[in-house]
């Protein structure tokens, strides 16, 4: 429940775009974050510089008999994978501005290990680190210095839920603006009979895929509902389309990053209100691998060495990440499923917490196409060594995944005699 109470923290706050997925905030006041709380110092020792303090105010950093505290924070939603369930929260703690998070990155328990705070750099190509802020950036974790924990509460239970009112063809109107527990579409009803008998034996996914949902809304004449599993958005989701006067209903289901629509009651698919229009243009798209992943693969290519080839895993924009020998030197290439816009384009590579950023250059005209040098890059040893899933980012949008499974063979056979 780590996200959950982050979020509401967060409610009502300014979000930055939807897809960097991170949250201005200036409290951590309710956001779930108590057994986090406390003073950090290199081996925990709070009479040494720097130290960090963590508590319902945020963060407050000190170092050269320097405080700085109370500063607006950005907190990297989802910035582990949307499947990520651990005690770890990512921060970017000195932004600069909605679109800048600035250069440092602050991970509260990294490597599951509560207690510790890394604090690492976040440099984009060209930029330079403050002298204040890049005193805190240390190879090793912050220890929480003894005695300066807090008691975590106990959350109260919750209440009571009311009844829910079958969903019907005729009584939609009446329960738009309601959530799901408002509503049953489900179990009981002409609605929620015609979801069953659609869904069949993925009625429990689609189910688990709308747990944390939206109400009832409509647009036009049709009605409609999304959601997701927790912790899970862009990889296990869903929509519920309703078109009471022709009685169909249409569900998109991505299960593990793989969309599938399913029909009832119309041979074509409903058109889309502009909620779900957008869901879909910042998800998977159908034909995306599902997640984990595939395992890397050599894939032979004319009149050169062969690639070390992976499909990238319930990417909304990624197709696949191949590893080659370029004129002696090692190099990265990127397909994606549709033209990247904006500019610059850095993709990002997180290795449980751990993170390498590239600086792509566009290689064909649709913009569809990417390339890196990997030349003193420590990411050809971080793939070799990491561990299961890598996540990947373009620009701090999530992008899914890329499996680690037979990496180290297939790029050892790709760059066999390439300089590293």
């Amino acid at each position: 429940m780590r996200m959950v109470g982050i979020w509401g923290a967060a409610c009502g706050l300014a979000l930055v775009p939807a897809m960097a997925l991170a949250v201005s905030m200036t409290s951590l006041k309710g956001a779930g974050m108590e057994a986090d709380y406390g003073s950090y110092a290199p081996g925990g020792d709070c009479s040494r510089e720097p130290r960090i303090a963590i508590g319902d105010d945020g963060f407050a950093f000190t170092s050269g008999g320097r405080t700085v505290a109370g500063r607006p924070f950005e907190f990297a939603a989802s910035f582990f994978g949307n499947s990520y369930e651990g005690i770890s929260n990512a921060f970017f703690p000195f932004p600069k501005s909605v679109d800048d998070y600035g250069t440092v990155l602050l991970t509260t328990s990294p490597d599951e290990k509560r207690g510790t705070l890394l604090v690492e750099s976040n440099l984009a190509p060209g930029q330079r680190i403050d002298a204040f802020e890049g005193a805190f950036v240390r190879p090793e974790p912050y220890v929480r210095c003894k005695g300066t924990e807090v008691a975590v509460p106990e959350a109260p239970p919750p209440p009571p839920a009311a009844p829910a009112v079958p969903l019907d063809w005729t009584n939609l109107a009446s329960l738009e603006g309601q959530y799901q527990g408002g509503f049953d579409a489900f179990d009981a009803g002409p609605v929620a009979a015609v979801i069953r008998s659609l869904m069949g034996s993925k009625l429990a996914t689609l189910k688990a895929n709308l747990q944390v949902g939206g109400p009832l809304n409509r647009e036009g004449g049709l009605y409609y509902f999304s959601g997701n599993a927790p912790h899970r958005g862009g990889e296990d989701q869903a929509y519920v389309l309703i078109d009471p006067r022709r009685r169909a209903v249409q569900v998109g289901l991505w299960d593990r990053g793989s969309l599938k629509v399913y029909l009832a009651g119309s041979t074509t698919r409903l058109p889309l209100p502009r909620d779900i229009a957008t869901m879909m243009a910042n998800s998977p798209p159908e034909g995306a691998v599902a997640a984990p992943g595939t395992p890397w693969e050599v894939v032979p290519a004319e009149g050169r060495a062969p690639l070390a080839y992976v499909d990238a895993a319930a990417s909304p924009r990624i197709r696949s990440i191949s590893i080659f020998c370029d004129g002696g030197r090692p190099a990265l290439a990127m397909l994606t499923v549709k033209p990247i816009t904006e500019r610059p384009v850095t993709l990002t590579w997180n290795f449980n917490g751990r993170t390498t950023n590239l600086a792509m250059i566009q290689s064909n005209r649709e913009a569809t196409f990417w390339q890196a040098g990997l030349s003193g890059s420590p990411l050809i040893s971080q793939i070799e060594q990491g561990r299961d899933p890598a996540y990947l980012r373009i620009n701090g949008a999530l992008e899914g995944q890329a499996a680690l499974t037979g990496a180290s063979a297939a790029i050892n056979v790709a760059l066999k005699g390439c300089g590293r």
